[in-house]
């Protein structure tokens, strides 16, 4: 696995907490943050919005 690929699914995998908690009326504040920094470092190695509907279309 790549470091873009670890770094687009480690995302992705927190992004759908995200999803699931919204799913469920609200988020927990630590995920979230946690969310965004996974975004912003996966970003740095070129992971797209594509990438993470790949992903996700997955789960």
């Amino acid at each position: 696995m790549t470091l873009k690929e670890s770094a687009a699914d480690h995302a992705a995998r927190t992004l759908r907490t995200v999803f699931d908690q919204l799913d469920n009326g609200g988020t927990n504040p630590d995920d979230v943050s946690a969310t965004n920094s996974a975004m912003d470092l996966a970003s740095v190695f070129g992971v797209t919005a594509q990438d993470y509907a790949r992903l996700l279309s997955r789960s």
